[in-house]
């Protein structure tokens, strides 16, 4: 067995549950462009009569249209043996139902097509049944019948799938092989996403040439979606194997955010074909995502629950810097859910948001200029459910920390975003020469709540704590806006501003002074006082600063973009946020 079928043979046998089986085989299906009817996804838990999936498609053996009952057991069941043979609902009756049962479809000829009933699982036949069942199959399914009967077992799976599958484009060469080895080996060796893991997909991604795929969709680019798909499923089951959806949720969110950089890339975002395969990885990470809250909100949610008891010393960080994380993915997670939920399911998402950032005091305590985006999604959370209070108390906790890490300890959260500089700071109490904290991006877009939220004790404590401590501000502004004037500043010509957004850290702006005195040429006194009035003034004039069309929000899939910005470390841009103020 060479290296390849040695890798595919490992991962069947290592989908342990029986819905793994059932997630994974309508992709080998779709990848030889069957027409799947009815899928265990959709069905487990109502009557199947043996019809685990209902499909139509070129028979494997003889290439002809044929109807085909899958009948799939995994898990515990996976092995032909006289427990799984005779049991209530095991593979003796489910065959018998699948024989004598009848399924309706509207598939044009249908009644028509020949039959075949196919038992597919990922063991084997133990020799202490197998006379027992060839000998049922020869009774219910003889040679002159009508219905025809094959089973596949892991030997047949694992060669459909390296030939189909894997072999036709994941695993085609040494490189690609060696690739994916080490990228299941080493998936818990780094809190990132490993570089053989980008190049793997680099590989897969680029190796055809765009201008080749056609409306008609050739075998070639079905192959490489469905392996996009296949690669996920892998990652989710061996992140499960370690017992940590959190290596799902990294490697799967990258794997969305290159797919979608290409499909910007290629001007592909309207293509109907090409969005409809994307939406099944991405409704896979957004299963992934909810499965990942559904085991650990119950923790999140009792006091101080996302604190690490193991983790000592470094608690003093890795509580905060964890927390972050958390309610960034939760944040994400309630926008994606709160487009289409009903009233009483947005006050429940709402409700478990709140939850969390009062179970764990450190929510409202940053260390890095990039919580801002954090911040931002909970405070947008709260206003646009009508959470006004929940909001101004938040933005207001936010802000009396940031003025007593100054006060007490001398420290703004890092402008470099360096968890490692934050670390080395609390831990010697001396900055190290990399800390930046002279300017506060986040001060800048904290202030522009207060004028959103009317807070205007809280705008006067800034504007003397800002020049108490003569601290700069100011609100990164990519070149790349509709009424820019410093779109020759552009130093990325290859790319636009979304395929920045889709692909790195943007960088390719500028910072956006923000004052809170008057500005010296409306007044000429550099002195002169801003009430609060008029700074919200001066907000709402600022609000066409920055203005963006999106071919992502063409696509209908505008929350991608906050996705970019979390995976790359990106400042959420002006527009997310300004067009709260009244």
């Amino acid at each position: 067995m060479d290296i390849k079928a040695i890798v595919v043979k490992n991962y069947l046998e290592s989908l342990t549950e029986s819905e793994e089986l059932d997630m994974i085989f309508p992709i080998l299906l779709e990848s030889k462009g069957f027409v799947i009817l009815s899928n265990p996804k959709l069905t487990k838990g109502f009557p199947q009569y043996g019809k685990d999936i209902v499909a139509v498609g070129k028979d494997f053996n003889t290439g002809k249209l044929t109807k085909f009952y899958f009948e799939i057991k995994g898990g515990k069941d996976r092995h032909v043996s006289s427990s799984t043979f005779k049991k209530d609902d095991g593979i003796k009756e489910s065959l018998l139902e699948a024989k004598f049962k009848k399924f309706e479809s509207s598939y044009p000829n249908f009644d028509n097509l020949p039959l075949k009933i196919i038992l597919v699982h990922n063991g084997d036949l133990k020799a202490g049944v197998q006379e027992v069942f060839e000998g049922f199959i020869k009774t219910e399914f003889p040679e002159n019948s009508i219905i025809k009967f094959e089973r596949w077992g892991i030997s047949d799976l694992v060669k459909y799938f390296s030939e189909y599958l894997f072999g036709a484009y994941l695993l085609t060469d040494q490189k690609t092989t060696k690739l994916f080895n080490r990228v299941l080996v080493n998936f818990n060796v780094n809190e990132g996403v490993s570089e053989d893991f980008k190049e793997l997909l680099n590989l897969l991604i680029e190796r055809n040439d765009w201008e080749g795929y056609k409306r008609t969709i050739q075998r070639k680019w079905v192959l490489l979606f469905e392996s996009l798909k296949l690669v996920s499923f892998v990652i989710y089951s061996e992140s499960k194997e370690y017992e940590n959806l959190d290596i799902a949720k990294r490697y799967v969110e990258y794997l969305i955010i290159r797919f979608w950089f290409w499909i910007l890339k290629n001007k592909l975002e309207k293509d109907k074909i090409i969005l409809k395969y994307f939406n099944q990885i991405f409704k896979f990470f957004y299963l992934i995502l909810s499965e990942y809250f559904i085991n650990t909100l119950d923790l999140a949610t009792i006091k101080d629950g996302l604190y690490s008891e193991k983790g000592g010393r470094y608690e003093e960080i890795g509580y905060t810097y964890r927390t972050f994380e958390y309610l960034k993915y939760l944040c994400f997670l309630i926008n994606l859910d709160l487009v289409n939920g009903k009233d009483e399911y947005r006050v429940k998402l709402r409700n478990i948001l709140l939850n969390v950032i009062k179970a764990n005091s450190v929510s409202a305590r940053p260390l890095l200029d990039i919580h801002s985006n954090v911040i931002i999604d909970i405070l947008i959370i709260l206003i646009k459910n009508g959470e006004l209070d929940e909001a101004k108390t938040y933005l207001k906790e936010v802000l009396a920390y940031i003025k007593l890490g100054k006060e007490n300890h001398d420290r703004l959260p890092d402008a470099n975003n360096s968890i490692e500089n934050v670390i080395k700071f609390t831990v010697t109490r001396n900055k190290p020469v990399y800390y930046s904290d002279s300017t506060s991006p986040l001060l800048s877009v904290l202030v522009e709540f207060v004028a959103i939220l009317g807070l205007e004790n809280e705008f006067n404590m800034v504007k003397k704590f800002v020049e108490k401590y003569d601290i700069g501000l100011g609100i990164f502004i990519p070149h790349h806006g509709n009424n820019s004037n410093s779109k020759h500043l552009i130093e990325d010509k290859i790319n636009d501003l979304e395929e920045q957004l889709f692909s790195k850290s943007v960088t390719d702006g500028y910072q956006s002074e923000l004052r809170l005195t008057k500005f010296e040429i409306e007044t000429f006194d550099i002195n002169a006082k801003l009430s609060f009035e008029d700074f919200k003034e001066k907000i709402k004039l600022r609000v066409s600063e920055f203005e963006y069309n999106y071919r992502t929000d063409e696509a209908d899939h505008r929350y991608l973009r906050d996705l970019a910005h979390i995976h790359y470390l990106t400042p959420y841009f002006p527009d997310k946020w300004r067009y709260l103020i009244g």
